[in-house]
């Protein structure tokens, strides 16, 4: 079930936006009414993140919005490898990355994006599946 959170509620697990999606993005997003489908989102310690959709919940920060629209989302813990969801809630904490609006000036090209944040995040997934 959808529900709305404030923007500053939502905390993102991911340390960069590649620019291209973001491009993407914002050819269809309306800024004057932002209307995108409940982004997937899950419980953590009393908090709530984003599992995915970090770039549309960037373009409703550009566009001023004040709350997002999740959906919570139980699949991350389910269905994909929650140790590397739990690695990167530690590397936000790190570089002090807490909101959307955090990730202002961290928009990069999709080389740079799959250097910097793809490629890290499959490097501690198979480091996980080695030890496991």
């Amino acid at each position: 079930m959808a529900r709305r959170l404030p923007l500053s509620d939502v905390r993102p697990t991911q340390l960069y936006l590649s620019s291209e999606k973001l491009a993407g993005v914002l050819e269809w997003f309306d800024f004057d009414e932002p209307n995108y489908e409940p982004l997937p989102a899950f419980e953590h310690d009393g908090e709530w993140y984003l599992a995915d959709g970090h770039t549309r919940a960037f373009a409703a920060s550009l566009a001023g919005a004040e709350t997002l629209r999740i959906e919570h989302d139980e699949s991350v813990r389910e269905e994909y490898d929650f140790e590397v969801y739990l690695r990167c809630l530690e590397w936000c904490e790190d570089a002090g990355i807490e909101t959307i609006d955090d990730l202002h000036g961290r928009v990069v090209s999709p080389n740079a994006y799959q250097e910097l944040w793809i490629d890290r995040c499959q490097r501690v997934s198979d480091d996980a599946h080695e030890t496991a």
